[in-house]
């Protein structure tokens, strides 16, 4: 018997619903984790930027993204098939709980008696939902091993062993549409041929869901895919891992002379020359980055163990840098970059290489400073800027009416000018209340400076002092009155 449009479209709406509530989560997990791995201001439990997050960080749009942050084509195919039979599977079950007939068959449990067309029903409800057809199983397995397949290729060609002098170079830029900077006819077509068997499947499966006949949805399940349609596509993916495995391309320094840079190292135990290739920027990615954003450079020569970075004259905190691989370098931007193209040099090795960088949007100005959080590093103390620890009266307690300095220590990046225009901003909290936000100047003192707050307890009382900056430093005190006064 033909599915009620009503029914359908019911079905329908409660499997998307389903579907979209596994997604947010799934996002909201995603993010808690990324954004709760970085050191977070003390001050808010969640930060206003991150209660709305930028369509770039959605996570269906995340998991399409390569090692190189290019959309990939194949991830996109599995991503798309993945959802429309999960969408279509859950559909098909909401479906056999809302049929009378399907309930009366024994999908729900029942004493009545089984007419022949709801034995029929029933087994089917258990047959197509505990097994998907055939060819459809197929088609799934091909979106799944063409990515594997890929990321197989890729990874290979950059470690085959070569001759020497030989560097293999990825594509300049490929992404879900273009390879070496143009759109690549294979990757169209497999593109359109993943939209196309979507389209045909989801009318197949509608189509069943009216049939009268034995193709009723109710029926036989979960329709099938085409044989031809799933011919083309496994022919069509073929022909896209087959020219993955020949992108890129290998140049041999030595015949070219003008190719790559290159330099003899004598070896110590042969003391002949070995060609090693001096480092080279091919791709920053992304082309414009924002402040605190993460910046990928690819390219060659980089070396495996991590060296220096420099932007315009101020260099990049290691503790930023997140990567350093022979083709690939990963680090975070500060927040003190101005928007703007800046110089960008890349030192490995004993060789440097430089390169441009386009940053978007301006870090927080006041006045013409740059004011960035303080990473406070000690814990607090008071009246005596030399003497840390120091964090109780000689008393033993703290008295109303009298001033007291809360000192604090703070982190200084390498690079930073000692007495410019960055300053690092911390606030002063008593019990819970803001009682001053000031900013401090960097100093001269070996990567590290302090400041301080003063307060004036007005009565007897115990009291929680917090510092904040990007993270927090506590102590909780006593403030009475001395026994003879």
């Amino acid at each position: 018997m033909p599915v009620d449009v009503f029914q359908l479209v019911e079905a329908m709406v409660i499997s998307f619903i389903l579907i979209a509530t596994v997604i947010f989560f799934a996002h909201f997990i995603s993010r808690y984790g990324r954004t709760y791995a970085k050191a977070r201001s003390a001050s808010r439990l969640w930060p206003p930027e991150d209660s709305t997050d930028a369509l770039k960080h959605f996570i269906l749009l995340r998991v399409l993204l390569d090692d190189n942050d290019h959309a990939s084509l194949s991830a996109f195919q599995f991503l798309c098939w993945t959802l429309l039979i999960s969408f279509f599977s859950i559909t098909l079950w909401i479906l056999y709980l809302m049929n009378p007939a399907g309930d009366a068959a024994g999908i729900v449990e029942t004493t009545v008696a089984m007419t022949p067309a709801a034995e029929e029903i029933a087994e089917a409800a258990v047959d197509s939902v505990s097994s998907l057809p055939t060819n459809l199983f197929a088609l799934m397995g091909i979106s799944v091993a063409i990515p594997i397949a890929s990321q197989g290729i890729s990874a290979y060609k950059r470690v085959k062993p070569r001759d020497e002098g030989e560097t293999y170079f990825e594509p300049d830029y490929a992404s879900m549409l273009e390879e070496n900077g143009r759109p690549s006819l294979l990757r169209v077509q497999l593109f359109l041929w993943t939209f196309a068997a979507l389209a045909i499947y989801a009318g197949t499966f509608i189509a069943s869901a009216f049939s009268t006949g034995p193709d009723n949805l109710l029926v036989k399940g979960m329709p099938d895919i085409n044989p031809t349609l799933l011919f083309l596509m496994g022919l069509s993916a073929t022909g896209y891992l087959g020219n993955q495995a020949y992108s890129g391309k290998v140049e041999k320094s030595e015949e070219t002379g003008t190719v790559q840079p290159v330099m003899a190292v004598k070896t110590p135990d042969s003391g002949t020359a070995a060609v090693r290739v001096s480092p080279s920027i091919r791709e920053v990615i992304p082309k414009d980055v924002e402040p605190m954003g993460i910046v990928t450079l690819l390219g060659t020569g980089f070396g495996v163990q991590q060296d220096t970075i420099m932007i315009d004259e101020e260099r990049i905190s290691s503790s930023t840098i997140r990567r350093w691989e022979e083709t690939r370098i990963e680090f975070s931007l500060p927040k003190t970059v101005a928007s703007g193209s800046h110089n960008l040099r890349i030192m490995a090795r004993g060789e440097t290489v430089n390169g441009q960088i386009s940053v978007v949007g301006d870090p927080q100005r006041i006045r013409g400073i740059i004011e960035i959080d303080a990473d406070i590093i000690q814990e607090i103390w008071i009246d005596d800027p030399y003497n840390q620890g120091y964090r109780i009266p000689p008393i033993g307690h703290f008295i109303p009416d009298k001033r007291y300095h809360f000192f604090f220590e703070f982190d200084v990046p390498p690079g930073t000018p000692s007495w410019g225009r960055i300053q690092f901003r911390a606030s002063f909290f008593i019990d819970g209340v803001n009682i001053a936000t000031s900013s401090f100047m960097p100093g001269a003192m070996n990567g590290r400076n302090y400041g301080n707050f003063n307060y004036v307890f007005p009565e007897e009382g115990k009291h929680h002092i917090e510092i904040r900056g990007i993270n927090a430093k506590t102590m909780d005190l006593e403030v009475k009155k001395p026994l003879i006064q």
